[in-house]
């Protein structure tokens, strides 16, 4: 599209040090989203705001798209740690819903990014298709946690369902908590999983109770 290449890059700020890490990069590349919306951010501009080359920035990240997904490998490891965690006297589905919600803590310092990378995952067109990638490699990671609580392969059926109903519900939190400022992940999270544990409740009054759940203050319960 003509002039979204012609946007000057923002100068890098006297005294900032190049960037030389991956955390560098993402920080600097969010806030050139955030700030410019996300087509109109060049990978050149990325580089050139970092203090850096293009081939420093693609030693990093093997496309822009990837850039908002930081270390994605690594969190999906650390989700299966978090899985691998819970006792296995836990049955499954409180175990998994323990564990979604734990990996979805962020410190207070970090809440408003993760809020801006989010928003951008499920709303830009080039990262929902990446997303599908990406999200892949999430449900897999819970599928192998199920399968062994199963003892099935990963790839069968229920194992793979357990995966499609866990990102669901992850997913479901994401989109009621990215607009909602004042809302808390986790608890959604908690409460997206509460209501898959038991549908038929939600027609006999649970509905109510979990939906004022969703909207209480964060810290408030």
């Amino acid at each position: 599209m003509a002039g979204l290449n012609d946007v000057p890059a923002p100068d890098r700020p006297m005294g900032r040090p190049r960037a030389t890490t991956h955390d560098e990069l993402e920080a600097i590349g969010m806030d050139l989203f955030r700030r410019m919306g996300y087509e109109n951010v060049s990978v050149q501009q990325i580089a050139d705001a970092a203090g850096v080359s293009r081939r420093t920035f693609f030693r990093y990240f093997a496309t822009k798209s990837d850039l908002p997904w930081g270390d994605f490998a690594q969190e999906v490891d650390r989700l299966r740690a978090t899985l691998t965690a819970v006792p296995d006297h836990v049955p499954l589905m409180a175990a998994l819903r323990r564990a979604v919600v734990d990996f979805n803590r962020v410190s207070p310092e970090s809440v408003d990014q993760h809020r801006a990378r989010l928003g951008l995952i499920l709303t830009e067109p080039e990262l929902i298709a990446r997303s599908l990638l990406k999200f892949q490699q999430w449900r897999e990671a819970v599928a192998e946690f199920a399968s062994r609580r199963l003892d099935m392969p990963p790839s069968a059926f229920l194992p793979e369902l357990v995966g499609e109903i866990a990102l669901s519900a992850a997913v479901a939190a994401y989109r009621e908590w990215i607009p909602a400022t004042t809302s808390d992940l986790p608890t959604l999270i908690d409460t997206a999983f509460a209501a898959i544990l038991d549908l038929d409740a939600l027609e006999h009054g649970a509905a109510a109770v979990l939906a004022h759940q969703m909207t209480l203050p964060v810290g408030e319960s």
